[in-house]
């Protein structure tokens, strides 16, 4: 009999151990396979703790309502009925599987029914023997059930959680067999403690093999859950591209009108105002043929150079606007035709020091048109107005930043005169417009410098 206690005591605490800690990991991660088999694990501890206060051991007390007849079978059918709903549950048995799904809730429904009938039968004395068979019907429905999902088991054996399922199940089955055999053959008596040596280490045996197979089911929906948040990761990296994407196309969209309201103002400013002094002209002109000819002509002579001027603007916003790779016309040659057009003509020498990377720095549209009209701008102040030999345009690139000087020999004059012409004005209005900064500085007699600074950081289709 000591044999026996040792062994119903150690079975107890590890089968009480494993429950609870099966238990834990249900309340996290809300499988209910754990729950299920967590159950199962503890009712069999109970079974043991009932053993162990057998008063055939003498050892311990015995209980006044306790008789081996009456609790041994309940436990014994509940434990199963746990590792049933167990395997319903890691078999994914659901309402699609009609037949399976409405007997597995029959048996959860009929046997717990059966079992309390039987106990009452039990404590009432169990009048007229009908005891025994109510509970032989609840064994044999929790058994047939049990058996017929095996084999559904079975089917799946080519994996490895259920193959260590299908060797717990295997070891338990076998260890219960050889128990009620012994006790049946050897001891003449079911509830023998004899049998119970193969029970309980085969359950030992068992709850190692599900175990096994829980932890691996674990890992599984680890690797599972991580798959998925990588796929969500890139679901939603995507979506933000996507985003990204389509914030750059409205911004485009954006970018497009502003360039249309900027070449529209452009349009406005340097080619309306032109146009509407060239009206001006045609009709005093008209009046003045006749009376004053020479008038006239000079009228018809201005008519022709604000055409041209208006032709020319019309030119360099067009290239501004539509430059690309296979275009000859470069920001270099541009500025060398407005200047032979301005100063050549006047016998006025221009260095030009452009460097050979502004090609590349000055691909944006708003920066190619307004170094142009800056230049240009210059040009015809210096032209008109500075009686200049010589003159010097360098323009160069360094860490982000454009870098432009255009200085004269001229007459120069006064930086305090806030009555500057509007050649200068423009030049500044399209520095500031580009986010640059411009000084000017010029001394009578000496000559006129000409520096500004353009953060190229700042130019984007924003800017248009």
């Amino acid at each position: 009999m000591q044999h026996i206690v040792y062994v119903l005591l150690i079975s107890f605490g590890s089968l009480s151990i494993l429950g609870i800690f099966h238990f834990s990991i249900y309340l996290q991660q809300k499988d209910k396979a754990f729950r299920n088999y967590a159950f199962y694990l503890l009712l069999m501890s109970v079974f043991n703790v009932v053993r162990l206060l057998d008063e055939r051991l003498g050892s311990f007390y015995s209980l006044s309502v306790y008789t081996v007849g009456t609790w041994d079978p309940v436990l014994s059918n509940l434990a199963f009925l746990m590792y049933v709903n167990f395997l319903g549950v890691i078999l994914n048995i659901t309402v699609a599987d009609k037949l399976f799904y409405r007997c597995w809730r029959f048996i959860q429904v009929f046997v717990p029914a059966f079992l309390l009938l039987y106990v009452i039968l039990r404590i009432a004395g169990n009048p007229l023997q009908i005891a025994d068979s109510v509970i032989l019907a609840a064994s044999f429905g929790c058994m047939g059930f049990g058996v017929v999902m095996g084999f559904r088991l079975l089917a799946l054996r080519k994996e490895l959680f259920y193959q260590l399922i299908i060797a717990g199940t295997l070891v338990s089955v076998s260890g219960v067999l050889t128990g009620l055999i012994i006790n049946a053959f050897v001891y003449k008596s079911g509830t023998a403690f004899g049998g119970l040596y193969f029970l309980e280490i085969s359950m030992l045996i068992e709850a190692i093999f599900l175990s096994a197979a829980l932890g691996y089911r674990l890992k599984v929906a680890y690797q599972e859950r991580e798959k998925f948040q990588q796929v969500m990761l890139k679901e939603t990296q995507n979506r933000e591209l996507l985003a990204l994407q389509t914030a750059r196309l409205l911004q485009k969209e954006l970018d497009i009108k502003e360039m249309q309201t900027r070449i529209s103002k452009d349009l406005h400013d340097d080619i309306g105002a032109t146009l509407s002094s060239l009206q001006i002209y045609c009709s005093l002109a008209a009046r003045l043929m006749d009376e004053q000819p020479g008038e006239s002509k000079k009228m018809i002579e201005q008519i022709a150079s604000n055409t041209e001027e208006v032709m020319l603007n019309m030119g360099h916003i067009v290239w501004a606007m539509q430059a690309s790779e296979e275009d000859t016309q470069t920001i270099e040659s541009r500025i060398k035709g407005i200047g032979y057009s301005l100063l050549a003509n006047k016998n006025i020498n221009c260095d030009y020091k452009i460097g050979a990377s502004i090609e590349i720095l000055c691909k944006e549209p708003e920066l190619r048109k307004n170094i142009v009209f800056i230049a240009k701008e210059a040009f015809n102040n210096i032209s008109k107005h500075s009686n200049a030999k010589n003159v010097v345009i360098d323009l160069s690139g360094k860490d982000q930043t454009l870098f432009f000087l255009i200085s004269d020999d001229g007459d120069g004059f006064d930086t305090s005169n806030k009555k500057s012409g509007n050649g200068l004005k423009n030049i500044r209005s399209r520095t500031n417009a580009l986010g640059g900064h411009l000084h000017i500085d010029s001394v009578t007699g000496i000559g006129t410098n000409i520096q500004g600074t353009i953060p190229l950081t700042n130019i984007s289709y924003t800017k248009l």
